[in-house]
């Protein structure tokens, strides 16, 4: 894969993660009364940017792996699925007492489907 069409790739994993994620947004803001302190649903700037944000770190990894490895693409994989694992650990904590108080209901699930999308298309992107 050359340079050129690496970044092609990740223009269209990007912009693929950020259509889901804003769709998913929009369709758990119509379903949920998502009270506007509740940070990661409160506009569409947290999505955008941790979605654009996310998706170009994990180009930039599969770059760098491409570079290292004999086998990029199963590398990058292994890479993105305990990235995304990992990413989950604060979604756990909405599944604590004191976070359900601030976060009841599905509202927490919306924002960890968000992520696992965002997650998921970036773990695809090779």
């Amino acid at each position: 894969m050359s340079r050129k069409s690496l970044w092609l790739a990740a223009l269209i994993a990007v912009g693929g993660a950020l259509a889901a994620t804003l769709l998913i947004r929009f369709l758990a803001l119509a379903v949920l009364q998502v009270p506007p302190e509740f940070p990661p649903l409160a506009g569409p700037g947290p999505t955008i940017f941790f979605t654009v944000v996310s998706g170009l770190a994990a180009v930039s990894v599969y770059a760098l792996v491409r570079r290292m490895s004999k086998r990029p693409d199963a590398l990058f994989r292994r890479i993105a699925l305990v990235v995304l694992l990992f990413s989950f650990l604060p979604d756990l904590w909405l599944l604590t007492e004191g976070a359900r108080e601030a976060f009841p209901g599905p509202r927490g699930a919306a924002a960890a489907i968000v992520w696992a999308l965002t997650g998921g298309a970036s773990a695809a992107e090779p």
